[in-house]
């Protein structure tokens, strides 16, 4: 059996940037706006962009900006969240309180987890791909599972702080 691909998340400055590494290797680049939804990414020497597309029912969309390439797309089927990427189609999932979320396939089985830790200044995790999942396809998935994640915590804290400020200012 072929073990999974760990990568790790890694935040190495005070910025809204993370590196998706392997080893000592920066494998790929995220970085996202404070002020839009979206966010730039390079695998390799190639740039590429996640949109956020929609409101009520959004999507998310992985593209290649000089080619216009759709490399993966993230959207909602009834209360569902699908993910297409080189032919495999795959649920965007919570896997449990230590696994973290991930994609799986239609019987249910993982075919990428992944797990964040906010701090109170950076952020960090880890992405783990299976084995036969295509490296350009894998990196992909990796940078939209990490891109969903942090933009999930973010949401979480201010959420939390918002209802930090609601009950401080009730009493």
């Amino acid at each position: 059996m072929t073990d999974w691909t760990t990568l790790t998340l890694v935040q190495p400055r005070l910025r809204r940037e993370w590196e998706l590494r392997r080893g000592d290797e920066a494998v790929a680049l995220l970085s996202l706006s404070l002020f839009r939804s979206g966010a730039e990414a390079r695998v390799g020497g190639r740039q590429l962009v996640i949109e956020r597309q929609g409101r009520m029912r959004s999507e998310s969309l992985v593209r290649d900006p000089v080619t216009g390439e759709l490399l993966a797309r993230l959207h909602s089927e009834g209360r569902r969240r699908l993910v297409e990427v080189g032919g495999r189609v795959g649920e965007w999932k919570r896997l449990g309180r230590k696994e973290g979320h991930g994609f799986v396939d239609s019987e249910g089985a993982p075919f990428l987890r992944a797990r964040v830790k906010t701090g109170l200044t950076r952020t960090g995790g880890e992405v783990e791909i299976a084995p036969g999942i295509p490296e350009q396809d894998g990196l992909v998935l990796a940078l939209l599972a990490s891109y969903l994640l942090i933009r999930k915590a973010e949401e979480d804290a201010s959420v939390a702080a918002t209802t930090a400020s609601v009950a401080s200012s009730s009493t």
